[in-house]
């Protein structure tokens, strides 16, 4: 080693903020591999995290934070060791990804600063001669409570299933001297990380907050940019770190004298037509939408059947498109459930009935939280734009909006069985509507009979 690369080991050992920003190099799709950034509001969450045993940040999204505390524990790893460090999410695997980053970051630092390793696999990573170990935890009640660790890091705290008792099992063991880093975005006024944050000071716990405006590269452009696509209560959620509560209603936006027309819609055939098909096992329902000239978007129609059949449900829609004057060919498309294109009993899967009338289907899978936050972001985006409205005419679909709830204690709405169908219609039609990569299946050249 040479007397340059001994002067740089002091001062690193001195100074974890020289280590990250000299020897950190990070990685994500949009910059790839880039040194580590010398950003203020970074250098002063490096101070927090040294002066402050047990520290609680709320976030912005991408903000850097999560790099910046693996690299700060890989730091008191190699230079504030020997000691178990341990990674918690709100996943097995998210936990394993912040061990990946820790293995990525001791991959790129020079040569001469490089330890041997003991482990190096997803759950453990340890280093030979410094009796240093990062371990990746699952989100499981117990998984901390055999360790005694010098540092803990747990990200996503305020999304972390079972936060309670795993606080409970870590808390013995930090009271012994133990470090502690909980950072999270705002899940709203509930969990461990709330609860912390509205006690810090009487449980012992500083606090940063790590607003995307303190970001030097995070403009007007950029904000504009980042609020597309999300609504403004996910907005304040996930970037403005606010934690008030939307209560149980999944479209809190939805507002009558805002989103319901005061008269039923007429459709016409120059502007583009859609559909959206929920097949539901008792209960199928359909939609039919409008995109007017300024991008708006109008469910003018709407059917719910009861016990019927794929086959009275298609007599049903050629009904309606009768009585609205409008057919199959002004449609551009119909949304419909990719389960329905399962085979069923007879052979045949709902889908292909319908393609084979003559129906042009579209769909793809995405996870239904995913989808409700498209909807939310139609019916009022982050900037207050309002692009969904309802026909007066569509009674069941308006009442079932409002109607619409979240589960108690889980990340989905409820499934009663009467609203949910019309709100899954609506919900794989704007899915399929914001991209242009799904599945369409085109319609044959033959009809069912009549």
């Amino acid at each position: 080693m040479t007397r340059d690369e001994t002067k740089g080991l002091l001062r690193c050992y001195r100074d974890p903020w020289h280590f990250l920003t000299h020897h950190v190099w990070t990685q994500d799709p949009a910059r790839g591999i880039a040194r580590y950034p010398d950003y203020p509001f970074l250098h002063q969450l490096i101070r927090n995290t040294e002066s402050e045993r047990n520290l609680l940040v709320p976030k912005s999204r991408q903000m850097l934070v999560t790099w910046t505390i693996v690299a700060y524990f890989v730091w008191r790893m190699l230079f504030r060791g020997p000691g178990v460090f341990l990674f918690i999410s709100r996943s097995e695997r998210c936990a394993e990804e912040l061990l990946l980053r820790a293995q990525f970051i001791l991959d790129h630092l020079p040569g001469y600063m490089q330890p041997k390793r003991q482990a190096n696999s997803r759950e453990e990573l340890a280093l030979a001669g410094v009796g240093s170990r990062i371990l990746s935890l699952p989100a499981v009640p117990d998984a901390p409570r055999m360790h005694s660790p010098a540092g803990v890091f747990w990200d996503e705290m305020a999304f972390t299933p079972f936060d309670e008792q795993i606080w409970g099992a870590l808390k013995p063991a930090l009271e012994s001297g133990g470090r502690f880093i909980g950072v999270s975005t705002s899940a709203g006024p509930v969990g461990l990380f709330y609860r912390l944050l509205q006690n810090a000071k009487e449980c012992g716990f500083g606090v940063v907050k790590i607003h995307y405006r303190s970001h030097p590269e995070r403009g007007e452009e950029w904000e504009k940019q980042a609020r597309r696509g999300l609504s403004a209560q996910r907005w304040a959620q996930e970037m403005e770190i606010s934690f008030e509560s939307g209560s149980d209603v999944v479209y809190s936006e939805f507002d009558n004298a805002r989103h319901i027309l005061s008269e039923p819609w007429r459709p016409r055939t120059d502007w583009p037509l859609y559909r959206a098909i929920d097949f539901g096992y008792h209960h199928p329902f359909v939609l039919w939408i409008q995109e007017t000239p300024q991008g708006d978007l109008i469910v003018f129609d709407e059917w719910a059947g009861q016990d019927h059949t794929t086959e009275q449900m298609l007599l049903a829609i050629q009904r309606i498109d009768l009585t609205q004057g409008i057919d199959e060919l002004n449609m551009r498309w119909t949304a419909c459930d990719p389960a329905g294109a399962a085979v069923q009993d007879s052979g045949i899967s709902p889908a292909d009935l319908l393609q084979r009338a003559g129906i042009k289907l579209k769909f793809r899978s995405s996870h239904i939280v995913a989808g409700i936050e498209v909807v939310k972001s139609f019916l009022e985006d982050a900037q207050g734009r309002v692009r969904l409205r309802f026909s007066p005419r569509c009674k069941k679909t308006i009442a079932d909006i409002a109607a619409y709830r979240w589960a108690a204690g889980r990340e989905e709405p409820q499934k009663d069985g009467t609203s949910d169908h019309s709100m899954d219609a609506l919900r794989y039609f704007l899915v399929n509507y914001q991209t242009r990569n799904d599945i369409l299946i085109t319609p044959r050249a033959f009809s069912l009979p009549r």
